[in-house]
C-alpha cells in the first residue's frame, strides 16, 4: 500500500441522468480490476445509483470488491491502487475499505468488504430492490434531486439527509428478500 491519501471531496454535487454507457464504464473498470486482483477478489459488482437503470446519479460509477477478509488490506489494497487509486477512508466495524481516484476526474468509487459482511448484502439488496421497484427508484431520484439542490456545497449533509430514506428503503427490502427468497449469492 502507498501511502497517499486521497484528498478530501470538493465542488459543487452535480446529479445527472441515467447514462446508459454506465454498465459499459463497470465492465471495463471490473476489467481492470479483476486483472489486478486475481483470485482475492471474489465478487466485484456494479452498485450504487450507476447501477440502477433509469436513477439520477453522481457520474461516478460505485464498484463493489468482495475478499476474503477486507481487514487483511495486504492481500488486496497494492492490486486496487495499482490502478490508479487511493484509500480515501476505511471503517473496520464494517468491514469496508473506500477507494478513489486521487484527482478528478473522479469517475469511481471502489468499495471493498468481506465476503459474507453486512455491507456486502446491503450494497446488492439496496441495489436489486430499487431495480425491482421502479417506484422506489424514481422517489429515491427525486429526493437526490431535492437534496442535491439544497446541499450543492455540503456532501456531508446531502448523504446525511439520504440515509433516511436509504435506511427505510433498505427495512423494506430485508422483508422482500424474505418474501421472494432473494440471498447474495442467487440474484
Amino acid at each position: 500500500m502507498t501511502d497517499d491519501v486521497a484528498p478530501p471531496l470538493g465542488g459543487p454535487l452535480e446529479l445527472v441522468e441515467y447514462d446508459r454507457t454506465w454498465p459499459g464504464k463497470f465492465a471495463a473498470f471490473r476489467a481492470d480490476l479483476a486483472t489486478a486482483l486475481g483470485p482475492a477478489a471474489l465478487r466485484i459488482e456494479h452498485v450504487g445509483s450507476t447501477a440502477v437503470p433509469g436513477l439520477v446519479a453522481k457520474n461516478v460509477i460505485d464498484i463493489m470488491i468482495v475478499v476474503r477478509n477486507e481487514a487483511d488490506q495486504r492481500s488486496y489494497a497494492p492490486a486496487v491502487e495499482s490502478t490508479g487509486l487511493v484509500l480515501a477512508h476505511r471503517d473496520p466495524a464494517q468491514s469496508w475499505s473506500y477507494f478513489r481516484p486521487p484527482a478528478p476526474p473522479r469517475n469511481r468509487h471502489i468499495h471493498v468488504t468481506s465476503r459474507g459482511s453486512d455491507m456486502e448484502r446491503m450494497l446488492l439488496l439496496f441495489v436489486d430492490y430499487l431495480r425491482d421497484h421502479p417506484v422506489v427508484a424514481a422517489s429515491y431520484g427525486a429526493l437526490k434531486q431535492r437534496l442535491a439542490a439544497r446541499h450543492t456545497d455540503d456532501r456531508s449533509a446531502y448523504t446525511e439527509e439520504k440515509a433516511v430514506f436509504v435506511n427505510d428503503v433498505l427495512r423494506r427490502a430485508d422483508e422482500w428478500a424474505e418474501e421472494v427468497g432473494w440471498d447474495r449469492d442467487h440474484r
